[in-house]
């Protein structure tokens, strides 16, 4: 959960001083309630480390705060010190404006100096809405969660399905789900089933190696097969020629699996500095996926309500490695745009 809409309630929302002295929250508030690293196991104090007003989207970090601050060249890094991914230890990825390095850590880097706020927001404050199920969509997953059971989940994706950068997978505080997982458990929280999840997820593959792996996503059978690829094909392909591939991927599953359906999940973008990453591309590839939907083909639309989240935050706030990946809470909104499509 990103927020609670009774309560109005917002926690985990995360942020990065990085040449600035500055935060934005997503919504005005009224009061903060705790600022902390999870990953540190900190936490920070109003007047000592952080200030805020009254009704203001703006956090501040005052003088001396013990809060992680990077100045704004840490963005850049030294072409004398820059370990270059995918060396052991890498703090940098090529791909900067004018032949820069970016900033990049496959590690914990970027959990260590982001911070978490939660906070109350102002009263009045309208939390954006994502799609549910239209009427009659995915019938056997619906029928399933209505009546009980098992549903049998399968994961087919790239390192954001796989989960990289979750602290988790890097086991480290607070250790934070995948977003499937947190998909799961929701499930099974709003439902009285049990789900069962396959991740099958491929860290650095594009949509062509679903055929280099079928069998783990044919066998065993499931009810549910999640395809989540798109960040590593925005460079590799077109937006048309992607969606025939997943469009091959969903055939052949029903040509030994007539009853799964199928959820399409459209990618994050990446990082706007990143020179390897088409402009545009996100929004081209969501915008093919979406003609894929149909009675039994949802789509876990991730794209714009992550983008919608960058118009008042920075890239550098949700990530977990500074180019393609999300940190604790950036997986946090994909599996609240897929747990929302149920309602």
């Amino acid at each position: 959960m990103l927020w609670n809409r009774e309560t109005g309630i917002v926690t985990g929302e995360t942020g990065m001083f990085i040449g600035k002295n500055s935060i934005r929250l997503l919504f005005p508030a009224e009061k903060i309630l705790k600022v902390y690293n999870s990953t540190l196991e900190v936490e920070y104090q109003a007047g000592r480390d952080f200030s805020h007003e009254r009704g203001s989207d703006i956090l501040y970090a005052l003088p001396g705060t013990e809060m992680p601050m990077l100045p704004e060249e840490a963005i850049y890094p030294d072409p004398e010190t820059a370990i270059i991914y995918p060396q052991p230890g890498a703090n940098a990825v090529r791909g900067g404006a004018d032949g820069k390095y970016l900033l990049f850590s496959a590690e914990n880097f970027f959990a260590r100096n982001q911070i978490s706020v939660d906070y109350q927001a102002v009263s009045g404050t309208v939390f954006p809405e994502n799609p549910v199920l239209k009427n009659g969509q995915l019938p056997r997953v619906s029928k399933l969660l209505k009546e009980g059971g098992t549903l049998r989940v399968t994961l087919i994706g790239d390192s954001i399905s796989e989960g990289i950068n979750s602290t988790k997978i890097m086991n480290c505080p607070p250790y934070a789900p995948t977003y499937i997982e947190s998909f799961a458990k929701g499930l099974e929280s709003k439902f009285n089933v049990s789900v069962e999840i396959n991740n099958s997820a491929v860290n650095g593959t594009g949509c062509r190696h679903a055929f280099e792996i079928e069998e783990r996503w044919k066998t065993p059978p499931c009810d549910l097969l999640v395809i989540a690829y798109g960040m590593n094909d925005f460079a590799r392909m077109s937006a048309l020629e992607y969606r025939e591939v997943i469009q091959e991927i969903m055939k052949r599953m029903h040509e030994v699996h007539q009853e799964t359906e199928f959820l399409l999940i459209t990618s994050m973008s990446g990082n706007a500095l990143w020179k390897s990453l088409p402009p545009g591309a996100d929004l081209a590839f969501a915008e093919e996926l979406r003609k894929l939907e149909s009675s039994t083909v949802a789509i876990g639309d991730v794209n714009p309500f992550w983008n919608s989240i960058l118009k008042r935050k920075d890239f550098y706030d949700i990530t977990g490695n500074g180019v393609n990946h999300p940190n604790d809470y950036g997986y946090r909104i994909y599996a609240k745009v897929l747990l929302d499509l149920f309602g």
